[in-house]
């Protein structure tokens, strides 16, 4: 019963909350692509919005490798996952799994 109150809007309560919140999609998501995802949290209205949207769009690397692309300012991560569809995990799991794992460490994709 949530087609009333868009997810968004749950999404920036938790921001405006202090709350970490991690945004993530497989760069090759059809059904949730990641650039309307990336115009989503470029959207949300919260006070840390200048400072998320300031930030640039960047690499972030297992080693060498470029694993996707991520903003993050505050408590607030953005991040895809290269090579990967609808299914992040199942399709990239050592990637899936070391964003998350980076996450909830608080260090740095």
């Amino acid at each position: 019963m949530d087609r009333i109150f868009p997810t968004q809007f749950y999404i920036a309560a938790l921001l405006e909350r202090g709350i970490r919140t991690l945004i993530y999609v497989g760069a090759n998501d059809w059904i949730c692509n990641w650039v309307g995802n990336e115009r989503m949290t470029l959207g949300l209205e919260w006070t840390g919005q200048e400072a998320f949207n300031s930030e640039p769009l960047r690499d972030w690397k297992i080693g060498d490798d470029v694993a996707g692309r991520t903003r993050s300012a505050g408590p607030f991560t953005f991040a895809t996952i290269s090579g990967a569809g609808h299914m992040a995990p199942y399709d990239k799991p050592a990637e899936s799994l070391e964003l998350v794992k980076r996450w909830l460490a608080g260090t740095e994709l």
